[in-house]
């Protein structure tokens, strides 16, 4: 009986130092949906407006050129292989006419490419500018919220909505930063991509010529 009654009073010092026992703080992970930061923001829209005014008609005219190119490249291969001699010569006006195509095709790639790299760039500094200023507006908001960490929604598989800040982040961003340039500073034009060294890959296989 003894045994026992010590038994019950260790079992009662134990439910006792469990209700007692501090709780461990449970690390909160916060979440903020850094793509849509980008697109709704007051600088994200400054941004796109500005590229869309810069650059919206260039990149259409780039694309139809090379279109053209593209077209007039597999036009005249199309020829080609109708007067193509056995020995793999072509005529001579159809070996000019190949020749025309094929620089014509490489100097639009190399255009388009080029305008598209620039125009990757000028976004990339966008999204720099805007990243810049959320991350110390996200680390408040963590620091208010006593939260562990913030990580891009888009690396998560699974979050539970109400630690996402998006909204809030958003809201304060926009207090902070309401336009951005499009143009990086001090641009080393040396470093652009080299323009029209690599030639473009034909749509249909070129006739075998010498």
């Amino acid at each position: 009986m003894k045994i026992l009654l010590q038994g019950a009073a260790l079992a009662v010092v134990l439910s006792a130092g469990m209700v007692i026992a501090p709780v461990a703080a449970v690390a909160q992970t916060l979440t903020v949906d850094v793509d849509q930061v980008y697109k709704d923001s007051l600088g994200g829209k400054s941004g796109g407006d500005q590229l869309e005014a810069k650059y919206g008609s260039q990149l259409k005219a780039a694309q139809a050129k090379l279109q053209t190119a593209v077209t007039g490249w597999n036009t005249q291969v199309e020829a080609a292989k109708k007067v193509i001699k056995p020995d793999g010569t072509l005529p001579p006006a159809n070996q000019a006419a190949v020749d025309q195509a094929r620089q014509s095709l490489n100097e639009s790639k190399a255009a388009f490419d080029e305008l598209r790299q620039e125009i990757q760039n000028a976004d990339q500094y966008v999204k720099y500018q805007i990243l810049e200023k959320l991350v110390p507006v996200t680390e408040k908001i963590r620091k208010d919220r006593k939260g562990d960490v913030v990580v891009p929604r888009a690396s998560v598989l699974a979050f539970d909505p109400a630690n996402d800040i998006t909204a809030t982040a958003l809201q304060q961003l926009n207090t902070t930063l309401t336009t951005v340039s499009i143009t990086p500073p001090q641009q080393n034009q040396g470093a652009a991509p080299a323009q029209g060294t690599a030639p473009a890959q034909p749509a249909k296989q070129q006739p075998q010529t010498r």
